[in-house]
């Protein structure tokens, strides 16, 4: 629970302060990195750094569309097709989710890889 909170608090953080002015990709490899170091599990640093993205983008999301109150988003769905522009709120977290999740994710192999295993008593 302690290693999920602080990936969980890192990642919302990095993404919020560093996101305006970086792509993307510099977020994950930051987040990979964090969770190198970190050392949580497979599971926990998916889950916690893919909510942690998900939502300071969905919240990002809704703090410039209350702003601008822009008609851009309706006219996006519109031209993909959806009846509903508030969609693409939803499209937007999860794909936060998953860009986070999976940097969490490529940390924890990536130390997995280095990490020297016991191969038993006779191997050497």
């Amino acid at each position: 629970m302690k290693k999920f909170l602080i990936l969980f608090l890192l990642t919302a953080l990095i993404v919020l302060i560093v996101g305006p002015y970086y792509p993307f990709w510099v977020l994950m490899l930051a987040i990979a990195i964090f969770s190198y170091f970190i050392g949580a599990g497979s599971g926990t640093s998916f889950l916690a750094a893919g909510f942690a993205f998900a939502l300071v983008w969905f919240f990002l999301v809704m703090r410039i569309l209350v702003l601008t109150n822009s008609d851009l988003p309706a006219q996006m769905a519109a031209l993909m097709g959806l009846n509903n522009d508030n969609l693409l709120w939803f499209a937007t977290a999860l794909l936060g989710f998953f860009i986070g999740g999976f940097a969490a994710l490529t940390g924890v192999f990536l130390k997995r890889l280095f990490q020297r295993r016991y191969e038993g008593v006779y191997r050497s």
